[in-house]
């Protein structure tokens, strides 16, 4: 094909949209790229290069440069010495041949010297070796090695390959560096990025060089020498670079290039070098202890360095220097612009975490003559963040009472011991901050809702519930914080669940109601029955159903009604009773699924099985209910067994669903309903026949229309014919066999009136051939 291309490579059919060059430029597959190396079109020369230009070797790349200067011309030729995968041999011989007067007898001489190198080491090859197999492996390995051998560049020929990089530097060869010549034309005409990002590798690299490269990207390669220059010599007060600051500190003290001591003393300022060192690293600690040593237990001193912080721009050592000489101003005085605690809780910042940070540095005797002073925010944050010491937290909760803590239960990501720690206190305002503020399990927070007690500690009387624990509950709409209240028996909070979600179980409904008669007695519980406007519900209709009305009244009027309403309460949430909430809720799939979880929030989790398995023989479950079931960890495969089945009357879009009573087959919906419509080859039928409830016999004589009939068996017969042979593709193709011959035989009117009718007829095949042959006949 490319030899037509290159006797007629005028003719405007190749570059035809979808022609031969449009394939070449956008295939990428070296099968299809390789016999395009000599294409007489330079464009497509050109991509083949830049697609497997690294797998082609030297006398292989000078053919396709031949190539495109005898269909190109010298300035597609010139062009190429641009592209990055060509040898630096043929990248030398291009710009030659395209400066030379015959371009043409410049590559034809270098194809000539390539040709009898290779053939010199061929022959080399052969003398040692002893089948054509061997000597084909160590030729290549030769090439090769020769490649990987090949001397880096260097000199001027390192500055113009560095000039030309253009791409990743991964495996661009470089070997011994002329620094003072790289350093000489970078000051002639600065390197781009990513040569010097190449150069700032090497870890012998000059600081110019590196600082050059930190200052184009900021990001030095981790071989790289870290100048002492690039602290000092960056504006580090600008918040940009706070990041980029911290990346060099880091790193620069974990290798030991810059000694903690003389960051403290000469990088500023000091806000910024603080905030960016790194925590608990050797030997940071020493050296923090020098610098802190002159503060002292002095709250003065602290505070005046905490005042200093902001706006000081000097270094770290000279900002503990003005502190000390500053504390006489702040002797006596308070925490400056006191905050209380925040919830949700927030990382600090700014002068505040640096002084926090200092404060976790200083010796414990530091930290324990320093924590009265401290204000409320910085108790939390040092609670949240910071793990003080069993003593020091100690000291917060004696110098601020245990509610302090509850600024502890102020984060959602609060671990689930520390959770169990607080809870351990029994204090209504740390309760109150990890129901609001930390992710509580669904059993605590029933706990916290009912008063219970979790510590070690017995009490006769429940924890009270806080105002602003009712008040965060009241504007809230998450079903998982109301559901709890439940358990409360507390009549406000009663009222709170009424008005804004729905109990959908008469267990759930009754629990309400007998939490709240056991804490506050029946007057609560009538005055909840007899209750008209709850707080977020529009409907004046009472949110309690009927049904639980009369079984509430009935137990208001009995002198242990009490006792009544448990015994209610007992039955609901029996097996029979979840049983027929069930059934009552599961018309669709769509239903059954909310249906089990709104039973598992208000009865628990498990289903009765066995009550379910007793139930479904006597009275077949829902279809919807028996598929959810089905994906239910622990259903038995009674239930199981029948799912499928269910499944396929759910998807039959003809048959009208029965909740109750007798459910037929598939093959009673296919004998009395036409098949689905909206399954592609009737993968209904397909189901069905996995299931062994339909054959392919079954379908050929019962099913309608029969367009859909026949459809599925050609499927059918498509399928098994490339298996084994199949009982059930050979009976049934006997059986239509035989229909055809009694019904149509050898009448080509027949068979052609059958064709016709297919598409629309709407009875079974064996009515549609009959009908054929009654009309023809």
């Amino acid at each position: 094909v490319l030899g037509a291309a290159a006797a007629r490579p005028a003719d405007p059919g190749w570059r035809a949209p979808g022609g031969l060059v449009d394939f070449l430029l956008s295939a990428t597959a070296s099968d299809d790229l390789l016999p395009a190396l000599e294409a007489p079109f330079p464009e497509v020369v050109r991509h083949v290069i830049e697609k497997i230009g690294t797998t082609l070797d030297i006398p292989q790349q000078l053919k396709a440069c031949h190539a495109t200067l005898t269909h190109g011309g010298v300035a597609e030729l010139a062009a190429l010495a641009e592209v990055p995968f060509l040898h630096s041999a043929v990248t030398d011989v291009v710009r030659l041949a395209a400066a030379a007067q015959d371009p043409a007898a410049v590559l034809e001489r270098a194809e000539r010297v390539a040709a009898e190198a290779a053939s010199e080491d061929e022959a080399a090859s052969v003398g040692e070796t002893a089948s054509s197999g061997e000597k084909a492996s160590q030729d290549e390995a030769a090439t090769r090695e020769a490649e990987e051998d090949a001397p880096p560049p260097t000199g001027e020929e390192l500055v113009r390959r560095l000039r030309e990089l253009t791409q990743g530097y991964g495996k661009f060869p470089l070997g011994a560096v002329d620094w003072e010549l790289l350093l000489a034309e970078h000051k002639r005409e600065p390197f781009p990025w990513l040569p010097l990002k190449l150069l700032a590798s090497r870890p012998d690299c000059p600081d110019e060089l590196v600082l050059a490269a930190y200052r184009r990207s900021s990001h030095l390669p981790d071989t790289s020498p870290l100048p002492w220059r690039l602290l000092t010599e960056t504006d580090w007060k600008d918040g940009y670079h706070h990041d980029r600051l911290a990346h060099l500190l880091r790193r620069g003290i974990r290798e030991g290039a810059y000694p903690v001591d003389r960051v403290l003393a000469e990088v500023r300022p000091a806000s910024r070098v603080l905030a960016s060192l790194p925590d608990h690293m050797e030997p940071l600690g020493p050296a923090m202890a020098g610098l802190l040593e002159p503060l002292g237990d002095d709250f003065a001193a602290w505070r005046a360095l905490y005042s200093l912080l902001p706006r000081f721009t000097g270094t770290s050592a000279e900002l503990v220097a003005a502190a000390v000489e500053q504390q006489a101003k702040h002797r006596g005085k308070s925490w400056p612009r006191p905050l209380e605690a925040e919830y949700p809780v927030k990382r600090p910042e700014g002068a505040r975490a640096v002084f926090l940070q200092l404060f976790q540095q200083a010796t414990e005797e530091v930290r324990m003559a320093l924590a009265p002073h401290l204000d409320r925010r910085c108790v939390q944050h040092l609670l949240v963040f910071h793990q003080p010491s069993p003593a020091l937290r100690d000291l917060f909760v004696s110098l601020h009472g245990t509610s302090v803590l509850a600024s502890v239960a102020s984060d959602w990501e609060l671990p689930a011991e520390k959770i169990e720690e607080l809870l351990l206190h029994d204090d209504p305002k740390i309760n109150t901050s990890l129901y609001v503020y930390t992710a509580l399990t669904d059993e605590q927070r029933r706990g916290v809702l009912a008063g219970r007690r979790f510590g070690p500690v017995p009490g006769t009387e429940p924890l009270p519930i806080t105002d602003e624990l009712i008040e965060e509950i009241r504007v809230s709409g998450r079903r998982h914080w109301l559901l709890p209240i439940c358990e409360s028996g507390d009549p406000r909070l009663a009222r709170i669940l009424l008005g804004k979600i729905k109990l959908h179980t008469l267990a759930g409904q009754l629990h309400l109601l007998v939490k709240v008669w056991e804490r506050h007695g029946a007057e609560e519980v009538r005055g909840l029955l007899e209750e008209t406007e709850f707080p977020e519900r529009r409907s004046r209709k009472h949110p309690l159903p009927k049904a639980t009305h009369e079984i509430v009244r009935g137990a208001l009027e009995v002198a242990d009604g009490l006792s009544v309403l448990r015994a209610e309460l007992a039955r609901s949430r029996g097996p029979a009773a979840q049983v027929e909430f069930l059934r009552s809720q599961c018309g669709t799939v769509d239903l059954a699924t909310p249906a089990l979880e709104r039973m598992a929030e208000e009865i628990g989790p498990g289903l009765p099985w066995a009550e379910l398995v007793r139930e479904h023989e006597r009275d077949p479950l829902p279809d919807a209910l028996l598929v959810v079931l089905a994906h239910e960890d622990g259903c038995p495969e009674e239930l199981r067994a029948d799912c499928g089945v269910a499944s396929l009357r759910l998807d039959h879009d003809m048959y009208t669903h029965k909740s109750t009573g007798p459910r037929p087959s598939p093959l009673d919906l296919v004998r009395h309903y036409p098949l689905p419509r909206r399954h592609r080859r009737n993968e209904w039928l397909d189901r069905a026949a996995r299931l062994g409830m339909l054959t392919p016999l079954d379908v050929l004589y019962e099913a309608r229309p029969a367009g859909h009939a026949a459809a599925y068996l050609m499927y059918h017969h498509d399928r098994t014919r490339q298996g084994p042979p199949d009982a059930a593709a050979l009976a049934v193709g006997r059986a239509a066999l035989e229909l055809a011959t009694a019904h149509l035989g050898e009448d080509p009117e027949a068979w052609a009136l059958a064709l016709r009718l297919l598409p629309d007829f709407t009875g079974t095949l064996p009515e549609l051939m009959s009908t054929a042959a009654a009309i023809v006949s």
